[in-house]
């Protein structure tokens, strides 16, 4: 044979002896996901065995070794099979889907176009993913994406700018080590979701003492006004108190604040108002004698009284308004006109009276009329001044001259002088002649004799 058959001859057994090795069916590790299993398999590539076992690979999946190529000497194949990958974006709330086999979060980023900053936040089931670190093996992968938004801090005017992907601005603050106290005011407030950037400005607290009655109460607050500050404390203002300072006013510097409670009260106050006596003549009534027709009634006058109290102390009383609740009822009292006529013994004999009056009696005689040096027996009704004849004032002599009289100690005698009298009293002069003159200063009932005349003054001026 020639050289040249000989290495037809040789080849030919060479391919002959691998397709009969290939052809023999072999066990080969097959790894899905992270799950072994076994496969006997005479296929001559990767992807043919694989699709033998039933197994159609698509483009997104990754196989090792490559799935062209050959089996010979391949002992394992990893196979990680393409899933759905969603990314959400915040702020914009923009979603990327991804179809991939990659579990490393980093390069699904880089797949989704996306640059992860330095402040910037990955999150998987809300939790932060380690960028660099394959993720376990699973179905869907589903994150979010925060992007750092720019928080502009101003303090009493001294600015500071942070970054953070937090989710409100609170988180934010916690992530950058911003301590608030208590009181200090942030504005916006703290669950402020972070969609965009943001300026962000702290009041920090002072301490205020608030000074009542009976107790002083201590607190930080960041209000700026009085009124504030008290409701910060839940002393706010009610009814009439007020605040020294004003609660319009600025926090006072030295943090001293007063609070004056202030409450009213309204006194009413009864007054009785006197009733009128009213006098009628009353023909059952005896002469002289009075007896009430109608009772009166006092009325009432009612008068309200504001008072005021700051902190339980009085600091004014006003008497705000007066009315009569009640009119008071007038009182008619009568004036007895009746005559009745009575009998008396007396030294002088039995006498009939219709009007007995008790009087003041004096005496006088013609040299003892009270001037001196003067002696007069004549009289207003020309009787001579002797024993026997009465004077009376002028009121009394008008009504009664010629009129009969008993006093006892005197006897009879008739109306028929006029005197001064004494003033607030009824007031009879007796006369005497000079030599039986007797003295009289003292009270006495005088009785008018029948007849009765006709025109009897029912009251005695």
């Amino acid at each position: 044979m020639t050289k040249r058959k000989l290495q037809i001859i040789g080849i030919t057994l060479v391919l002959a002896s691998l397709v009969g090795l290939v052809s023999i069916p072999r066990s080969i590790t097959v790894t899905i996901n992270g799950e072994t299993q076994y496969l006997n398999t005479n296929a001559w590539t990767v992807s043919a065995a694989l699709e033998k076992d039933g197994f159609i690979l698509e483009e997104a999946d990754q196989v090792e070794p490559d799935a062209s190529s050959l089996l010979l000497g391949v002992k394992e194949i990893d196979l990680e099979l393409a899933r759905q990958v969603k990314i959400t974006i915040f702020p914009t709330n923009e979603e990327v889907d991804l179809y991939t086999a990659n579990r490393v979060p980093g390069e699904l980023l880089t797949e989704a176009g996306i640059t992860l900053g330095e402040n910037d936040l990955l999150l998987m089931n809300d939790e932060p993913v380690n960028v660099e670190e394959k993720l376990p093996y699973q179905g869907d992968y589903q994150f979010v994406f925060r992007k750092a938004v720019a928080i502009e801090v101003d303090e009493a005017g001294v600015k500071n700018q942070i970054f953070s992907s937090a989710e409100t601005l609170g988180q934010a603050f916690a992530e950058n080590g911003i301590q608030l106290e208590m009181g200090d005011r942030v504005s916006p407030d703290l669950e402020t979701v972070l969609n965009t950037d943001l300026e962000v400005q702290i009041q920090r607290a002072k301490p205020i003492e608030i000074h009542l009655k009976d107790e002083s109460i201590e607190i930080q607050t960041a209000a700026e006004t009085v009124a504030e500050a008290l409701a910060e404390a839940g002393l706010a203002l009610q009814g009439s108190d007020y605040s020294l300072p004003r609660s319009n006013a600025p926090i006072p510097e030295d943090g001293q604040i007063r609070i004056v409670r202030v409450r009213e009260e309204f006194i009413l106050t009864q007054t009785n108002i006197p009733f009128s006596v009213d006098y009628v003549q009353s023909d059952e009534v005896e002469l002289d004698q009075r007896d009430v027709v109608q009772a009166g009634e006092f009325g009432v006058e009612v008068t309200r009284t504001r008072v005021i109290y700051e902190d339980d102390q009085e600091v004014s009383r006003v008497e705000e308004i007066t009315w009569v609740a009640k009119e008071p009822k007038d009182q008619l009292t009568g004036l007895g006109t009746k005559v009745v006529v009575r009998t008396m013994d007396t030294p002088s004999g039995p006498i009939e009276y219709w009007r007995a009056v008790n009087v003041y009696a004096t005496s006088y005689s013609p040299c003892r009329l009270g001037i001196e040096n003067y002696c007069s027996s004549g009289t207003a009704s020309g009787l001579t001044a002797q024993h026997g004849v009465i004077a009376v004032t002028r009121a009394w002599y008008n009504l009664m001259v010629g009129q009969r009289m008993y006093v006892p100690g005197y006897g009879i005698g008739v109306v028929g002088d006029i005197g001064g009298g004494v003033p607030g009293k009824y007031w009879i002069d007796l006369a005497y002649s000079d030599n039986d003159y007797v003295a009289w200063y003292h009270n006495v009932t005088a009785y008018f004799l029948t007849p009765v005349p006709e025109n009897i003054p029912w009251i005695l001026p």
